[in-house]
């Protein structure tokens, strides 16, 4: 990130921050009006707050166990208050609707009322922190059939992305995708980005772990925004280690007519690392071969999609915690899932195998893809 860029992110978590816990002092002093004599004290909720910049703090490899649990408690304070107040500030639309219905409703809701709201967005809230927690653990497998007459010889691909091995992604997360995928029998094995971040306790168990991945035809991958962001060159030679052959600004023929090629993610040019532009990625893909892009983020340019039979991508998250689904939708016009463009070919964005920030997943189930290509 430039600073320039690194400031404003910074400011827009403090404000909110800020204002997230705003509103849950407000909310606990209108459902408990006895508690507005303790302001100055509930304003020391305020100070939770820089606990959250531990997580974003320059970090090694190398991480402890204190460490992990610390990050896991944060995580999932900011989850819950995040949640909290999604559905908080919903209600409070609701409440303030009734203004317009005088003759039903009285203008203000009662201090009881108003505890039946807070118990309410607080069990939702605990609900979801608490099913997400789970339901992150429990990764699926999505099938996804590719026919093309460009295919030689049936074919497994199977696609990972944003792992984010990190404080809370462990080598125990490795231990339970790395039979998940070689029960799948992929011919190929394709990671599309965000592969790590720092904090990792003991990265040469995880390296040893995913080396273990078998695909006769290979094991590609690329960067994501996060390799910019740890480190790009640490985090090639890491994924190197784990068996990946990287493929930022390649294109390689890997057989069955199958042409694999990736671009580099454009946070490069923020890091200032030299950008494979996608249209020099592009133009090495001859017609006549099936040709896999790889790109990191769901983006295309007008023409891009002449270039490939299929695109690989991830980033999104599938928006990984409802309600914030519905921000990363209107961000992006790909959230996840098979995607026909324009051309006729096609767009497959993963929901991603891990997670980043709190290992919490809601709406968004974490996935590993087998893609059949079938001639």
């Amino acid at each position: 990130m430039t600073w320039v860029k690194m400031l404003t992110f910074a400011a827009v978590v403090i404000i909110a921050a800020v204002l997230m816990t705003k509103y849950l002092i407000f909310a606990l002093i209108k459902a408990f009006p006895g508690l507005k004599q303790f302001k100055k004290l509930l304003n020391l909720l305020y100070i939770v707050n820089l606990a959250g910049f531990a997580l974003f703090k320059e970090r090694t490899f190398l991480n402890t166990k204190a460490a992990e649990v610390v990050s896991l408690v944060i995580y999932f304070y900011f989850t819950f208050l995040f949640v909290f107040v999604a559905y908080g500030i919903f209600c409070e639309i609701m409440i303030f609707a009734r203004r317009f219905f005088t003759d039903l409703y009285e203008k203000h809701l009662s201090p009881g009322k108003r505890k039946i709201v807070l118990a309410v967005i607080t069990l939702i809230a605990f609900n979801t922190v608490a099913a997400g927690w789970l339901l992150a653990q429990n990764i699926v497998v999505k099938n996804v059939e590719v026919d093309s007459k460009k295919i030689e010889q049936y074919t497994r691909v199977v696609q990972i992305s944003d792992i984010h091995f990190s404080r809370v992604i462990d080598e125990r997360f490795a231990e339970k995708i790395v039979p998940m995928i070689n029960d799948l029998k992929p011919d190929i094995v394709l990671f599309t980005g965000d592969y790590m971040d720092k904090g990792i306790a003991n990265p040469l168990k995880i390296a040893e772990i995913m080396k273990k991945i078998e695909a006769p035809m290979g094991k590609y991958a690329i960067s994501g925004n996060h390799e910019f962001y740890t480190g790009y060159f640490d985090c090639m030679d890491f994924i190197e280690q784990n068996g990946f052959e990287f493929m930022d600004g390649r294109v390689e023929n890997i057989g069955r007519n199958i042409v694999v090629g990736g671009v580099m993610d454009r946070s490069a040019e923020e890091a200032n690392v030299f950008y494979h532009e996608d249209e020099k990625v592009l133009k090495q893909f001859k017609n006549e071969n099936f040709n896999i892009y790889l790109k990191h983020r769901p983006e295309l340019e007008d023409g891009d999609s002449s270039h490939f039979d299929l695109m690989l991508s991830g980033h999104t998250h599938g928006g990984q915690i409802f309600p914030f689904t519905l921000f990363v939708k209107i961000s992006t016009r790909y959230l996840a899932g098979l995607y026909e463009l324009e051309s006729g070919t096609k767009l497959y964005v993963s929901r991603g195998t891990g997670s980043w920030g709190p290992p919490v997943r809601f709406g968004a189930t974490p996935e590993i893809t087998l893609i059949e290509l079938k001639p």
